[in-house]
C-alpha cells in the first residue's frame, strides 16, 4: 500500500513537472506575440516548476536538499535569464511571485525555517542578478514585500529564542540584498522618492529589518 501510494505521488509530480515544461515551452514560442500572453504562460509554468521541486523535497521526501536546492538554482537562474533577454518585467514577478507562495502553498506549517529562508534567499539573488541589468521597480518591490510579509508571519507564528543563530543571519543576509537592490537601481536611473516602491525600498527596508 505504501509502495503504490509513493508511486502515486510520484507520477503526480512527474505529471505536474512536465506540465510546467510545457507551458514554459509554449510560452517561449508565443513571446513574439504582441499581448503579454507568451510571457504569463512561461512565469506560469516557472511557478508550477518551484512548487513541484519543494513539494518533492519538503513534503514527500522524493528529494533530498542539497538535490532539491540544486534544481532550485537552476530554475531561478532559467527563469532570470528568460525575463532579462525578453525585458519581461511581468515574467519576472510571475515567476518570483510562484517561487514565493511555493513553500506557503506546500507546507501545512513552515517550521522548517532553515529551508524556508535559504529558499528565499535564492529567490532574492536572482532579484538581485536582475537589478543589475534591468530597472524593475515592481519586480524589486514584491520581492520586497514578499520575503518580509511570509518572514514577519513566521516569526510570529514560529520563532523561539533559540532559533536566534538560525534566523539573524538571513534578517542580515536580506537587508544586505534590499540596499543592493536600492543602490543599484540609484546609481542607474534617477530615484523619484515620491513614489511608493522606491520610498518602501529605501526607508521600508532599515524600518522592517530594526
Amino acid at each position: 500500500r505504501v509502495r503504490v501510494r509513493s508511486l502515486g505521488v510520484e507520477l503526480r509530480l512527474t505529471g505536474s513537472a512536465i506540465g510546467g515544461i510545457a507551458l514554459v515551452i509554449t510560452g517561449w514560442r508565443l513571446r513574439l506575440r504582441a499581448d503579454t500572453y507568451g510571457v504569463v504562460l512561461q512565469g506560469a509554468g516557472v511557478g508550477i516548476l518551484y512548487l513541484t521541486i519543494f513539494a518533492a523535497a519538503s513534503m514527500y521526501d522524493l528529494l533530498d536538499m542539497s538535490a532539491a536546492f540544486s534544481m532550485l538554482v537552476v530554475l531561478v537562474v532559467a527563469s532570470s535569464l528568460l525575463a532579462v533577454l525578453q525585458n519581461a518585467q511581468s515574467l519576472a514577478i510571475f515567476s518570483m511571485v510562484g517561487g514565493f507562495l511555493a513553500p506557503v502553498l506546500v507546507s501545512t506549517d513552515m517550521g522548517n525555517h532553515v529551508a524556508l529562508f535559504s529558499f528565499y534567499a535564492l529567490l532574492n539573488a536572482g532579484i538581485l542578478a536582475m537589478a543589475w541589468f534591468r530597472f524593475w521597480r515592481w519586480l524589486n518591490w514584491v520581492g520586497f514585500l514578499f520575503t518580509f510579509a511570509i518572514g514577519a508571519t513566521w516569526g510570529y507564528q514560529f520563532y523561539k529564542p533559540e532559533f536566534f543563530n538560525t534566523t539573524e543571519p538571513f534578517l542580515v543576509l536580506f537587508f544586505a540584498y534590499y540596499l543592493g537592490v536600492s543602490l543599484l537601481f540609484a546609481r542607474r536611473k534617477e530615484v523619484d522618492l515620491k513614489g511608493i516602491v522606491d520610498g518602501t525600498l529605501v526607508f521600508g527596508t532599515p524600518v522592517i529589518v530594526f
